[in-house]
């Protein structure tokens, strides 16, 4: 039995590098998934609708900023 039949790499970073490489493919991925999500926010805009502004406040309030006014007065 020679000194070196149990032992797959004679060095140490040789033998940490299964340890990292997933490491860096799991870094990888999430690069790749946060570059494709900011790049189609880009092309999301052709959504049909050609005015990007909000909608008028549905409530018939006329100030459009959704804050309940009924106490305002009384």
């Amino acid at each position: 039995m020679s000194g070196a039949s149990g032992v797959l790499a004679t060095h140490p970073l040789v033998s940490a590098v299964p340890f990292f490489v997933p490491t860096f493919v799991v870094v990888a991925v999430i690069a790749v998934i946060v570059w494709r999500d900011r790049h189609r926010d880009d092309d999301d805009g052709d959504d049909g609708d050609p005015d990007p502004t909000p909608e008028p406040d549905a409530r018939g309030s006329g100030h459009g900023d959704g804050a309940d006014h009924a106490g305002a007065d009384g």
